[in-house]
């Protein structure tokens, strides 16, 4: 089994990752931690090192110390962030995706879309959301 936990700098992203520990271990899976960058002129030089850093001690806190097979993936894209997680999951053959979310008023998801809601309703496999 493969899990993909959608990464983001949050609290309920600790909360995913917390949650992608037990099912990994529950179902003896590996795990894909993967973080989505939107590739713009104002895209901060070193992001996607920075984004690798942030992954890798997300390893070392959670994956490791449990003996859990994990692997990062910090993607570069000029799709929504949402479109390019789908389309990771479809080509790795995910199982599971898990993400943290975090409660938006129907305005702020107007304004700036909702990455969780079109990959909950996207995804070719099961979405675990966590808060």
């Amino acid at each position: 089994m493969k899990i993909m936990v959608c990464c983001t700098n949050s609290e309920e992203n600790k909360k995913a990752l917390a949650v992608a520990v037990k099912h990994a271990k529950a179902f003896n899976a590996s795990v894909d931690l993967v973080f989505s960058i939107a590739e713009k002129s104002e895209t901060p030089i070193g992001a996607k090192e920075n984004g690798e850093k942030r992954l890798q001690e997300h390893i070392e806190a959670f994956f490791k110390p449990e003996g859990i097979e994990c692997k990062i993936e910090v993607m570069t894209t000029t799709m929504t962030a949402g479109e390019a997680l789908i389309q990771y999951a479809e080509r790795n053959n995910i199982d599971e995706i898990i993400m943290g979310i975090k409660h938006r008023s129907k305005l702020g998801k107007l304004f700036f879309g909702s990455t969780a809601q079109f990959v909950i309703l996207e995804a070719p496999c099961t979405v675990v959301t966590v808060r």
